[in-house]
């Protein structure tokens, strides 16, 4: 009751009621242009061309489905919210921004020696993301793990630590780190935090000034407006902690008691992360001071956050960003690449699976081939809306040969992949279109590495305790109607 009253009352959901008044205000305003003739002839004419933009356009067809369909049943407003709601509403000088930082990161990255062997990693150092080799990698098989790990590291720290989240909710777990960080602030060790404005929402406004006040400096990732506007939709997904340049650790956890098993309102949380120390650590500091660098709006020089390390070679490791501003998108990319490479297994973790048609494809293609294709989903669901169209996906998905499973004893929300158990993708993306079109995210692309035998065991183990799903049983025709409708707007999840 008191997690629903804190829902009530909290910002985001004020914002959400300011934002719904404002669509309903929009429908006011069509309906009274609705009543002059030539008004309405000019709006028609504006959706047939806007429909007419949307086919010729090199663009997902998911995407285009998702506006062509209620504009054509909507043509009075359809056309006028597209463009005012659109995808890509992102002024020139913001995108001229982000293009100007990613530019730089080749500077950085271009001197260091590179061991490429695949297509993967030929594919990331074109985007000025190299793969590393003097490098240790540890696989984290919990967020109680990898949160014991963090604060020993984080009380180590000497110089500076860099942090990057969706989610900080206070709690045990944010109070712990927070006394950490003062207490290192306080010793002259520079910190900076970047959190997600919408994901981290439950803290109190403007709460990065309040961190400043500790000698933390600190920045709110796009924060939220009361003007409806879809670049709303484009959130910092990632999760990056790096500590005096030589320690790094990403993943599925976020900064909250579900994510350590506190409290279990999904029933036990089950995450994932891996920690990497050595010459890898340079692409996930890179990562975070773009981000830092587009958000502050202030040119920063990466190279005094550079260290130089001896670590053990453990395979190969390729961190990566992944942006919603570019055109390229880089994790699905790299998906449909693992998948197309695998001869015998393919192994999946997820907490959402809603896919385009191409990655739908490629999964199917896989099975079909003879390649063991297992896919682990929650049990009990965060959204339930989100595991609808979760669900509609699956008995296509099992038609052709995955295994699907569900994990019985609660929320599964790592996010990793596994193929023929030497190559593996683990970080913050999810399956879904969010994770891969609109969310900033980042990941760890590894090859021949230890610690994919860490994640195969983990993932074995995920299995026995998951069920195996043989039919979703029958559904009634309503159910079956919502979830074809929430399908068709499954790009907008």
């Amino acid at each position: 009751m008191k997690r629903l009253v804190r829902m009530m009352l909290s910002r985001t959901s004020l914002i959400l009621l300011l934002l719904l008044a404002q669509i309903f205000l929009f429908l006011a305003i069509i309906g009274w242009i609705s009543q002059y003739k030539y008004l309405n002839t000019v709006f028609y004419g504006i959706s047939v061309l806007i429909v007419i933009y949307l086919i010729t356009k090199d663009e997902n067809p998911e995407y285009k489905l998702t506006w062509i369909i209620p504009i054509l049943i909507f043509p009075l407003f359809g056309g006028l919210f597209y463009l005012l709601y659109r995808q890509r509403n992102i002024g020139k000088k913001v995108l001229a921004r982000h293009y100007a930082i990613d530019d730089q990161r080749n500077a950085y990255v271009s001197s260091l020696d590179q061991h490429l062997k695949t297509k993967n990693m030929n594919y990331l150092y074109n985007l000025s993301w190299p793969t590393y080799i003097h490098t240790k990698t540890e696989f984290l098989a919990s967020g109680e793990e990898m949160f014991e790990s963090l604060i020993k590291d984080l009380k180590k720290a000497e110089k500076y630590i860099l942090m990057e989240f969706f989610i900080i909710n206070k709690g045990v777990m944010w109070d712990q780190i927070l006394e950490v960080l003062k207490e290192k602030a306080s010793q002259g060790v520079e910190i900076k935090i970047i959190y997600d404005d919408f994901g981290s929402s439950t803290l109190p406004y403007r709460y990065a000034k309040k961190l400043h006040s500790y000698g933390i400096e600190a920045i709110n990732f796009n924060p939220m407006r009361l003007h409806l506007n879809f670049a709303m939709n484009y959130r910092d997904h990632r999760k990056i902690v790096v500590i005096d340049g030589k320690t790094a650790y990403t993943g599925g956890i976020n900064i909250g008691d579900e994510y350590i098993n506190l409290i279990q309102p999904f029933g036990h949380w089950q995450d994932a992360g891996i920690k990497i120390e050595g010459d890898a650590v340079w692409s996930l500091i890179i990562g975070f001071l773009e981000n830092w660098s587009f958000s502050s709006r202030k040119t920063i020089d990466y190279t005094p956050y550079r260290t130089e390390t001896k670590d053990e070679t453990d395979g190969y490791i390729t961190p990566f960003t992944d942006t919603p501003l570019d055109q390229e998108t880089t994790t699905k990319n790299i998906y449909l690449s693992l998948i197309s490479e695998a001869q015998k297994s393919i192994y999946i973790t997820t907490p959402y699976l809603i896919i385009d048609n191409e990655l739908l494809t490629a999964l199917k293609y896989a099975a079909k081939s003879g390649v063991d294709v297992k896919i682990v989903i929650p049990y009990i669901p965060d959204k339930r809306i989100i595991f609808m169209v979760t669900e509609s996906y699956v008995p296509e998905l099992m038609a052709c040969g995955v295994n699907v499973y569900r994990y019985k004893p609660g929320f599964i929300h790592s996010k990793m992949m596994i193929v023929d158990e030497k190559r593996a993708l683990i970080g913050t993306a999810n399956l879904d279109f969010r994770s891969l079109y609109l969310h900033f995210e980042n990941s760890v692309y590894l090859e021949k590495t230890k610690s994919i035998d860490d994640m195969v065991v983990f993932f074995n183990q995920i299995v026995q305790k998951s069920i195996f799903i043989k039919n979703f049983g029958k559904r009634n025709i309503l159910y079956r109607m919502v979830q074809i409708l929430l399908r068709g707007f499954s790009s907008l999840m």
